[in-house]
């Protein structure tokens, strides 16, 4: 997939149109020599894709890879600063002229704690492309979750299928990110969309759990949201993530397990006031009391005429 770096961009922010090579030499040659040589200096360094950037300038993307990218960044905050930052991090320039990260957020938040410039790379990309090279890019790490996959997939899909048109690309988009099958796109999806987000943060990524456990979660909070936004603030935060997992499970079944049985006397409740009687009864219990009504009523008016008094 051929990519070009920014001179357009560059040519743009300094007031010129978008021309071809052999118009800006020609732009260059009308200008003073200092001028020129000055522009001819910032076109070309535009053109070497490794720089040394501000990170308060590169802003983040909508769709995260991460549940929370600054778990555990003390690390690798140590290490660049002993060490120095040996792998650059990916951005691009969106049509706003604004810096975007592609990948590399956690190298992105340890440069901005240390208060330095971050070697970055810095290419024109669609955001369709972008979204494919995190994809690809968070692959290749060795610790990816199930459910951070999930949600990248998910986010995918909220910021590019926002249409039914637009939907089935965004799927297209999301198994070439990741490089899997189109239907466990669509799986991955409904697990990420259907657990709560407060309940999945206080899980955290669960490293080594797979779909079946995630998706066992998923069919419990859909029984019943309410309840696993509840579990979401029980959940023992010392424990560790697939632990987590497994008491969100728990609590969840447990509720369905212990739910209180409605007492009869609450189902039928009578009232008096002088000589009325009131009934209220449940819509099922409805026909059957009011049999069992009438039958007694007629075995009482039976006995009042057989023993008079």
């Amino acid at each position: 997939m051929a990519r070009k770096v920014f001179g357009d961009s560059l040519k743009n922010a300094m007031g010129k149109a978008s021309t071809s090579d052999e118009d800006a030499d020609l732009d260059l040659k009308r200008t003073s020599p200092t001028v020129a040589r000055a522009q001819a200096s910032v076109l070309e360094e535009d053109k070497h894709a490794t720089r040394l950037i501000d990170p308060s300038t590169v802003r983040m993307s909508a769709v995260m890879d991460r549940i929370d990218p600054s778990d555990g960044l003390e690390e690798l905050v140590s290490s660049i600063r002993e060490h120095g930052q040996k792998v650059p991090i990916l951005v691009r320039r969106t049509q706003d002229g604004a810096l975007e990260i592609v990948y590399g957020r956690r190298r992105l938040l340890a440069c901005r704690e240390l208060g330095q410039k971050v070697r970055a790379t810095v290419m024109e990309m669609t955001e369709e492309e972008a979204l494919i090279a995190q994809g690809v890019e968070n692959n290749a790490r060795q610790d990816p979750s199930f459910i951070e996959r999930a949600l990248f997939v998910a986010g995918i899909i909220r910021e590019l299928g926002k249409t039914d048109e637009t939907r089935k690309n965004a799927q297209t988009i999301a198994y070439r990110a990741l490089q899997i099958d189109e239907s466990l796109v669509s799986r991955m999806n409904r697990i990420a969309t259907g657990i709560p987000m407060e309940l999945i943060q206080a899980i955290g990524p669960a490293h080594g759990v797979g779909r079946r456990v995630w998706e066992k979660l998923f069919r419990l909070c859909e029984k019943d949201v309410s309840r696993a936004r509840e579990v979401a603030r029980e959940i023992p935060r010392t424990l560790p993530g697939p632990d987590r997992l497994d008491a969100a499970i728990t609590l969840l079944t447990a509720t369905k397990a212990t739910t209180p049985k409605v007492e009869q006397g609450e189902r039928v409740k009578i009232g008096r006031k002088g000589n009325r009687i009131t009934i209220d009864v449940d819509a099922d219990l409805a026909p059957r009391v009011e049999d069992a009504i009438r039958k007694l009523i007629g075995e009482l008016l039976d006995r009042s005429q057989d023993n008079p008094e």
